[in-house]
């Protein structure tokens, strides 16, 4: 694991369950893209997010996941949308299923935090957790990684 995939980490096994009709913070961390000792590197940043555990849902929720960029801690609705993932029902998807995989912006640091929301429209989740993470894309994706390696 590289040390931007620990730095990155915007939510790890992050349980979502909860029913709100506002978007509510969910990722553990946010990320400040500007602290001085901290180098992501060169090339482009990604954002992923993978179904850690299955969500359970007895109705059919319309889940809203929003990346948002604010210059506080205090990232939350009234800050920049970087990126918007379209409203899905989470439970039509299994564990290690991509809910979302996207470059993010070039300007993505001019604010300097970063943080992930989620809105239900409709119903909620009695189960269910989300892995969210920023990392370089195909470059720092394992399977790619090993399928282009000679080491056995």
């Amino acid at each position: 694991m590289a040390m931007y995939d620990i730095i990155g980490e915007l939510g790890d096994a992050q349980t979502f369950t909860t029913l709100t009709t506002t978007e509510a913070r969910i990722s553990t961390n946010i990320i400040n893209l500007g602290v001085d000792d901290v180098n992501w590197g060169n090339g482009e940043l990604w954002l992923n997010i993978k179904v850690a555990t299955a969500f359970i849902t007895s109705g059919t929720p319309a889940t809203t996941i929003t990346l948002r960029s604010s210059s506080d801690t205090t990232v939350n609705v009234s800050d920049k949308a970087v990126i918007t993932i379209a409203a899905q029902d989470l439970s039509d998807l299994s564990i290690g299923d991509d809910v979302f995989r996207g470059r993010l912006p070039i300007d993505v640091d001019q604010e300097q935090y970063i943080g992930v929301l989620v809105a239900n429209a409709t119903e909620s989740y009695t189960a269910g957790a989300l892995d969210i993470w920023i990392d370089h894309g195909s470059q720092s994706d394992f399977p790619a990684q090993e399928a282009l390696s000679n080491i056995t």
